[in-house]
């Protein structure tokens, strides 16, 4: 990637127009008011003023950044609009709108295929879990209907912290420069100007049924082409609005010209050049290991009827960014908090605009959805296969035969990369050199029938016991017999001291498998597994 000449001219006929008329004025005054040397007072500040004007800093009016740094405000940010639910007639069910006047936002939750496996290529991750930009475009103009733009926002992490396992540094290293997330959730913000569109509204129910109607369409094209989606009720969007912040809280944001602080680190947000925009280098904005990244792409329908696409990220870290972590990215310098704000599910309007460029008829140009998974195993050309073991819509479950430093390999990849693991045993003393804050033993008690909130799914491993599946389980592994007929989503079947077969209900693998580091932490006794 290439980052964008830092200085540039904004010099459309409105703006000069503007700066020509205040200049006139202001050297006026000062001839009027201080005679001569007035006027070259005058001149002074017309040269200040169209250089501030009209030059732009990284997209920004240099006026705009002078102010906020003389001003000195604090960031605001946070979902805006009022947030109801409404179920029209013939609907699938409620729909959560988020209004703000006349502008209009629903969300579609882009779940994609479950358990969709993806190959570590360098640079890239080769999977099937994509969303093409063509599709999503499609959106825009629904018969009579036109939206305001669609943004595509994603949120996710490599790994999980060292203090919720100290196997998370140990697999991340594993994983390399590859672009490869334990975790990842995706929705469209479809964004709907009443005004824009009045005329197709007398011709329907209300305002929010016209809404929830182009949510639900963008929701159904998407699932016809075998990327399950689904539109997000009120409460639904309140829980993405909390992942979407990634654990910041608005009120505690201090800005700052290179980035945003907060009591948990910091945050630093970028755009990309319109001419690098590609595949390949929107899967890269993944690759930095970083406490979280977050994903906007903003879909707009240009004036004449081409679709232009703009694209920023913003990475969460315990320390401050000395430079941008991908070389090429440009920096919103001193407007971070425009950048935090542009990624929620905010339907204010002013927001930030990315720097865009136009996308050809028929151009392939797709986002990553979903999260790629733990490694598994590798393939017979030696690419590492990951396989997400989570089901977005419903309980997944795992069974897997063959010796235990292949379970304890899968338990200890899942709570490295953002998994809650509790393991249901009786023999507690085989899995003392591995267990952490995320990854526990369940007592003699058992499991509750409910298990508590927590910010990672629940992962339950019943290592050679059984019981039933709690409520708020995200996975259930299981031990089998070899050879068993097993009908989980996910099978891991060892054969041989090397290799392993994975089944599910799509594909089926044989894979090579490298258990050398389990079998030594096994049979080392009681330590950490770091």
């Amino acid at each position: 990637m290439k980052s964008t000449f830092p200085l540039s001219v904004a010099a459309s006929w409105a703006r000069v127009v503007a700066v020509f008329v205040v200049d006139v004025a202001v050297i006026a005054a000062g001839a009027a008011t201080a005679g001569r040397p007035g006027w070259w007072v005058g001149v002074g500040l017309t040269v200040l003023i169209t250089v501030l004007v009209l030059l732009f800093w990284r997209g920004a009016p240099l006026l705009s950044l002078l102010w906020r740094s003389v001003t000195g405000r604090r960031p605001r940010v946070g979902a805006a609009g009022e947030l109801a639910d409404y179920e029209r007639r013939f609907g699938s069910g409620p729909v959560g709108i988020r209004a703000v006047g006349p502008h209009l936002v629903a969300v579609v939750a882009v779940d994609g295929p479950p358990h969709s496996p993806s190959v570590l290529d360098y640079p890239r991750v080769e999977s099937l879990a994509k969303l093409p930009l063509e599709a999503v475009a499609a959106g825009l103009d629904q018969f009579d209907v036109h939206l305001e733009g669609i943004d595509i926002v994603s949120v996710g992490a490599r790994r999980a912290p060292k203090t919720h396992h100290p196997y998370a540094p140990v697999y991340s290293a594993e994983v390399g420069d590859h672009p490869a997330v334990g975790q990842r959730r995706t929705w469209l913000v479809v964004r709907f100007n009443a005004l824009q569109s009045a005329r197709a509204i007398v011709w329907r129910e209300s305002v929010a049924a016209t809404m929830s109607a182009a949510a639900e369409w963008l929701a159904a094209e998407l699932t016809s082409l075998r990327i399950p989606s689904r539109v997000l009720s009120a409460a639904q969007i309140r829980a993405a609005d909390e992942a979407l912040l990634a654990g910041i809280d608005p009120t505690g944001l201090a800005s700052g010209w290179g980035r945003l602080r907060h009591a948990g680190g910091y945050v630093q947000t970028y755009w990309m050049s319109p001419g690098d925009i590609s595949s390949t280098a929107i899967d890269r904005l993944w690759a930095p290991d970083t406490d979280a990244t977050a994903v906007s792409v903003q879909l707009r329908r240009a004036d004449n009827g081409a679709t232009t696409a703009g694209v920023m990220v913003r990475y969460h870290t315990g320390g401050p960014l000395p430079e941008p972590p991908l070389t090429g990215l440009n920096p919103l310098v001193g407007r971070h908090d425009a950048g935090l704000a542009a990624g929620l599910l905010t339907a204010a309007t002013g927001g930030l605009n990315l720097p865009a460029r136009e996308l050809a008829a028929g151009e392939k140009v797709a986002v990553p959805i979903g999260a790629t998974g733990i490694i598994v195993g590798t393939t017979a050309s030696g690419h590492p296969l990951l396989v997400d073991l989570h089901d977005p819509t419903e309980l997944a479950t795992v069974t897997i035969a063959g010796e235990f430093a292949l379970l304890v390999q899968v338990a200890l990849r899942a709570a490295a990369t953002g998994y809650q693991v509790l393991i249901c045993t009786k023999q507690p003393q085989r899995w003392q050199q591995v267990t952490g804050v995320g990854l526990q033993m369940v007592g003699a008690a058992g499991l509750a029938e409910q298990l508590p909130p927590s910010q990672y799914p629940y992962v339950v491993v019943y290592d050679r016991v059984g019981g039933p599946t709690p409520a708020g389980a995200a996975v259930t592994i299981r031990t089998v017999g070899a050879r068993s007929a097993s009908g989980a989503d996910i099978h891991i079947e060892q054969d041989g001291r090397g290799a392993a077969v994975i089944r599910t209900w799509a594909f089926q693998y044989r894979l090579r498998i490298n258990l050398d580091y389990e079998r030594r932490l096994i049979d080392a006794g009681p330590r950490r597994a770091a």
